[in-house]
């Protein structure tokens, strides 16, 4: 009775252990299919200038300029949040598989502005000193 015992929990145990090592190397690849891009930790962060934006209806095309090369990046997602806050000239960091030439929906991790630009609202134009003609004007002439 005890030697049945023991098979048992050395049996258990061996399975245990295979699992485990199947789990920690084949897991990985298994399951990053089925997780977002943001956090399944796969992604090269590239960080590149805008130099041209091109709105359509349900996109967004921006040609940035990287140190690996040219890139042309696609939004399908969030194109008017998008295409209000990226500029000409703006530096961003995209969160891509690697680089290559045309990409679609990556993630923006960052997004810069050139030096001194948008620090804040532009003013409002100045007033005249003549008020504009108004119906007392009319009125009275």
């Amino acid at each position: 009775m005890a030697v049945k015992g023991w098979l048992i929990l050395a049996f258990t145990l061996l399975t245990g252990a295979i699992l485990g090592i199947g789990a920690v190397t084949m897991g990985p690849a298994l399951v990053a299919p089925y997780l977002p891009k943001s956090i399944s930790g796969q992604g090269e962060r590239i960080q590149g200038e805008v130099l041209r934006k091109q709105r359509e209806a349900n996109r967004l095309l921006l040609k940035v300029g990287t140190a690996q090369g040219p890139m042309l990046v696609t939004f399908t997602q969030k194109v008017g949040e998008l295409d209000l806050l990226l500029e000409p000239g703006d530096t961003v960091t995209l969160i891509t598989s690697g680089y290559a030439t045309f990409v679609d929906d990556p993630s923006l991790d960052r997004v810069q502005r050139p030096s001194g630009a948008g620090l804040g609202p532009s003013p409002p134009p100045a007033a005249s000193s003549s008020p504009p003609p108004g119906p007392k004007d009319k009125a009275v002439r």
